[in-house]
């Protein structure tokens, strides 16, 4: 990504009695809202700590030093640049292309690798069956605690990075504005995910985050997408969502609270969010929460959206010596998770299996909590993921904890006489939030478009910019508008009664005044604006708007974001 400042040397100001510093306004060129640090696993995505890596770019390759912004190396195209983490340093090995030999320079900081006018490669990596090349920055930054180890993390802005990540999540023949509304999801869980990976970098490229294949895997009909949704955002209570989606919900969407632990307590159920609840595909569908109804539903194929999903209904099969093998073991595994009660340690300590049961399921059916009795205790499972994986069948986790388990019996009904079980099931991963195969169907058998789409996954969500805080800089905000509204919200504008924006080369002051006795103001800007085109609007900080008489010393920094319609 390039960017350009607006060079101007304006002197500093002094207004209402306060030296005010003058910040010259920033001009992007496309895109520039928000950057996003990936950290790049290993081929199997297992981690992503490096000791090695070669890479090349496909125009000139920078070095820079990330501690002083120095540039220590100049790559040429096509060459490769091997590194390598040794006592402390980073070596940096390539060929010199007239004498043959090998040079070498050693880094003691961390540094990054740049090609302005191309893209990265790593040389022997394939990601979705193609090399690996990605467009922004490679950083690469030392481990904590490993001597020897580094982390490989692509910074890029969120625009170029979306283009790596929608078309390997959802198949581009879903359409359009199916891709739209995954483009909108992926764009918000990047920006907020549900768990920060690290300090090093925000999300990984694997399923753990969102699938990122980078520059390689780019289509034109995603491209779309992410650009007919630039900068768009989709926002709860003046917020930014945790946009989670799966690939096939079964149906019934569930709860996050029924389906996710909190991230940082482990509190499980975790807080509700009151835009990721349960919701049926249809309205006729009634709550599945007991045993009778959640079979109905998950043994039959009603017609709902992910009607086209392979994974709509699905069945399991075990052996009652199977399923005792499969659950000894894996229960061992699942403990350390924290979510089995008691734990089990040793495998041989597990006894006899007597009867399995779902305590606790949620709206969608979705099993919550599950009872596992043994001739010795009653093991108590809690959370879907660890419910898919305790019940696993040829090494693989169930598709999804929208279960019921049904008992086949050797010729009496008796708890100790069932010799098989079969495991009726709908849906495929956590089935919380969009359903991507649900949003295929939305999109090409209902003709909805990507915001109907969004609106029925994410209860009472609208959608519009990132939100932000104005302070003492320019903030400038590029985005698609879609439709021909845009609404200027500010949840509590405190004493401000003038707010300058700029559009494009047009400044529009703002009369804030007329909400004097209202906290929060909702203004049309449609006005100022372009619909189905790209608007940059930069809003103007206190200090530098002639109109704003307050002291600088007493302003607070006002959150502000634009709802589009």
């Amino acid at each position: 990504m390039k960017k350009t400042l607006l060079k101007l040397f304006i002197p500093f100001v002094i207004l209402c009695g306060v030296i005010a510093v003058v910040y010259p306004i920033p001009s992007y060129s496309y895109p520039s809202n928000a950057m996003v640090k990936v950290g790049i696993m290993d081929e199997n995505y297992r981690t992503v700590e490096k000791t090695e890596v070669t890479v090349y770019g496909t125009e000139q390759m920078t070095v820079t030093d990330m501690r002083n912004k120095d540039e220590v190396l100049s790559v040429e195209s096509g060459k490769y640049l091997t590194i390598r983490r040794t006592d402390g340093e980073y070596i940096l090995s390539y060929t010199d292309t007239e004498t043959g030999e090998t040079v070498e320079n050693s880094l003691r900081h961390d540094f990054s690798l740049n090609c302005a006018n191309g893209v990265i490669g790593i040389k022997d990596f394939i990601r979705g069956g193609k090399p690996a090349m990605y467009r922004g920055e490679l950083r690469l930054i030392s481990c904590p605690n490993k001597h020897n180890v580094f982390y490989l993390v692509n910074c890029l802005d969120v625009e170029y990075y979306l283009k790596g990540v929608v078309p390997c999540e959802m198949p581009v023949t879903f359409g359009l504005e199916a891709l739209k509304a995954q483009a909108v999801a992926a764009r918000v869980y990047s920006l907020t995910p549900r768990t920060k990976m690290s300090r090093a970098y925000d999300v990984v490229d694997s399923v753990a985050s969102q699938v990122y294949y980078g520059y390689n895997r780019e289509s034109d009909i995603a491209n779309k997408a992410i650009d007919e949704t630039h900068g768009i955002v989709a926002l709860y209570n003046d917020d930014m969502i945790i946009a989670v989606f799966s690939s096939t919900a079964g149906g019934y969407t569930e709860s996050y609270s029924e389906t996710f632990s909190d991230p940082i307590t482990m509190q499980f159920p975790s807080p509700e969010k009151g835009y990721l609840v349960a919701k049926p595909d249809l309205p006729d569908f009634k709550p599945l929460d007991n045993e009778e109804d959640a079979y109905k539903f998950y043994s039959t194929k009603p017609l709902s959206y992910d009607i086209h999903s392979p994974l709509y209904r699905w069945t399991r099969k075990w052996t009652k010596e199977e399923l005792q093998n499969v659950l000894k073991n894996n229960l061992v595994v699942q403990s350390k998770t924290g979510f089995v009660e008691p734990r089990l340690t040793n495998a041989n300590d597990f006894g006899e299996l007597k009867s399995i049961k779902v305590s606790q399921r949620g709206v969608s059916g979705k099993a919550v909590f599950m009872e596992i009795e043994t001739d010795k205790t009653i093991y108590t499972v809690g959370k879907e993921l660890v419910i898919r994986r305790l019940f696993t069948k040829d090494g693989k986790a169930l598709p999804s904890a929208n279960v019921v388990f049904k008992r086949k019996y050797k010729g009496q009904d008796s708890d100790d006489k069932w010799d098989e079980i079969i495991a009726y099931g709908g849906g495929f991963g956590h089935g919380c939030g969009l359903s991507q195969y649900g949003a295929m169907y939305m999109a090409k058998d209902c003709k909805m478009s990507f915001d109907t789409i969004l609106k029925h996954y994410y209860n009472g969500i609208c959608l519009g910019t990132r939100p932000f805080e104005l302070s003492m800089h320019y903030v400038p905000q590029t985005f698609y508008m879609p439709s021909k509204t845009a609404i200027l919200v500010i949840p509590n504008k405190h004493d401000m009664n003038n707010l300058q924006i700029k559009v494009d080369e047009e400044i529009i002051n703002l009369d804030l005044s007329k909400f004097k006795h209202n906290s929060r103001v909702e203004l049309d800007i449609s006005q100022y604006l372009k619909p189905k085109r790209l608007n940059t609007v930069t809003f103007t900080p206190p200090c530098q708007n002639k109109m704003d008489t307050r002291r600088f010393d007493k302003i607070r920094p006002i959150k502000m974001y634009i709802k589009l319609g």
